[in-house]
């Protein structure tokens, strides 16, 4: 998201406060995030696009910005959707860590998108957090497991749940996120 910090001069918080008050479904604006190709589908010469455009849309950055946001939401969600076909259970909850779990608008967007309560630990940096605790184990010679369960990491601080009206605007949003998906990269 760093790109839309430098090329229209917005810090990073006034830009998502922008993108907030974008409308979940960007007013038809999508963004599909496969700037390296993508894993799931397996469509490994696929390119970014932004789709939806019509004139002046790009005047708010905003609607750019939480294009991207949806659509990295989307390519999550298809991955959840595609285990699913597979056999595995869908989510009843999401946890998510690290850099972008500190953004409401992308936990929201999470939330709103996968239809389940999102939900953030205290610890942010989780991954960090469990290495740690895995080292502790070995350094104390005991299983992760058990130590993990005598040292439990704090509870959980912040939970999104869906909002029904978003709910509807991101369905409807993932379907045609997959309908160009297919239309631009199957062959």
């Amino acid at each position: 998201m760093r790109c839309f910090v430098y090329r229209y001069g917005l810090d990073h918080d006034e830009m998502v406060k922008l993108a907030e008050s974008v409308p979940p479904g960007c007013d038809g604006v999508r963004f599909l995030p496969y700037l390296t190709g993508e894993r799931s589908p397996n469509w490994p010469d696929a390119t970014g696009a932004l789709v939806g455009l019509r004139p002046g849309t790009l005047a708010n950055p905003a609607v750019a910005y939480r294009a991207a946001v949806e659509g990295v939401t989307y390519s999550l969600l298809a991955g959840v959707k595609r285990m699913s076909e597979l056999g595995l259970p869908s989510p009843d909850a999401v946890k998510v860590v690290g850099g972008g779990s500190k953004s409401p608008l992308w936990r929201q967007t999470i939330a709103d998108a996968f239809g389940v309560s999102v939900r953030r630990p205290v610890e942010g940096e989780s991954a960090a957090l469990g290495a740690a605790m895995q080292a502790a184990a070995a350094l104390e010679n005991v299983n992760a497991g058990t130590y993990v369960k005598a040292h439990p990491p704090a509870v959980l601080d912040e939970v999104e749940t869906p909002d029904g009206d978003a709910v509807d605007a991101l369905r409807e949003g993932y379907a045609l996120f997959v309908e160009e998906g297919r239309a631009l990269f199957e062959k």
